[in-house]
């Protein structure tokens, strides 16, 4: 089974691909980081111990292939800095986590065609739901709300890739084993979701080469700071739900599931 999907996966995931992958492709061979950019980018309040901990560990420096030069300030502090040797990267390596096992694109006629959906190469990126399983499960399941159920076998139809936008963890792939939790992006401050954000952005590049058109089922909150960065970097936005109230949703995508 997958590995739960801790805070500090996460912090080692947000500094790698903000951070360390960044400088490497731009051929540095250092790096500095600063405890208190990384929490605040990621919307950690009072979670400070927990970066430097991540940013410290054997783990993150044998994942980033760094060597830890030196660490500078207090023990744990918003300015506690980490100063790396940026190595190598070996054949094969990953960047950024479990979301990048993400499938290939696969061209589809469904879906595509249903009100203004887009065409192409595309990824879905579905919102998670209140209604979840009790105990950790992989990220597909553990929402387990008729919409959601519903909005994934959609998807799946289609045979393209496809995400989860998760309030706690950001940009999640469906087989990733989560905690279930109670934060919403329609509780969270203006602050905090443009952090959040920022983290998904950042974790979906990589596939945003391969991407023509990114279909969002998902309501304003979940899209209002992603679309965008989305359409900075020339991809276009399909919104196939837009402007249905909750039944008519539930209606579309029984008509999705039937035709």
């Amino acid at each position: 089974m997958a590995e739960v999907v801790t805070v500090a996966d996460r912090i080692r995931r947000h500094a790698r691909v903000r951070y360390i992958e960044p400088a490497r492709k731009a051929g540095k061979k250092a790096a500095t980081l600063r405890a208190g950019d990384v929490a605040s980018e990621m919307g950690l309040r009072n979670r400070v111990p927990a970066v430097c901990s991540a940013l410290g560990s054997k783990r993150f420096l044998r994942e980033a292939r760094l060597n830890l030069v030196e660490r500078l300030g207090p023990q744990q502090s918003t300015a506690t800095v980490f100063r790396y040797e940026i190595l190598e990267r070996l054949a094969g390596d990953a960047v950024g986590g479990a979301i990048e096992r993400l499938p290939a694109p696969v061209r589809s006629s469904r879906v595509a065609t249903k009100r203004g959906a887009g065409v192409g190469r595309r990824l879905f990126l579905v919102s998670c739901v209140k209604t979840k399983l009790p105990t950790p499960s992989p990220a597909k399941d553990l929402y387990a709300s008729a919409w959601f159920r519903k909005a994934r076998a959609c998807v799946e139809s289609t045979e393209c890739p496809w995400a989860i936008l998760s309030a706690e963890y950001g940009l999640l792939h469906p087989d990733e084993v989560i905690r279930p939790y109670q934060k919403t992006l329609n509780a969270m401050p203006v602050a905090e979701r443009r952090a959040w954000a920022h983290e998904v952005l950042e974790s979906m590049a990589p596939f945003l080469v391969d991407i023509d058109t990114v279909v969002f089922f998902a309501g304003l909150r979940y899209r209002e700071l992603l679309e965008p960065g989305l359409r900075e970097g020339g991809v276009a936005i399909s919104v196939p739900m837009s402007g249905l109230r909750q039944g008519e949703q539930q209606a579309w995508l029984d008509d999705c599931l039937h035709d």
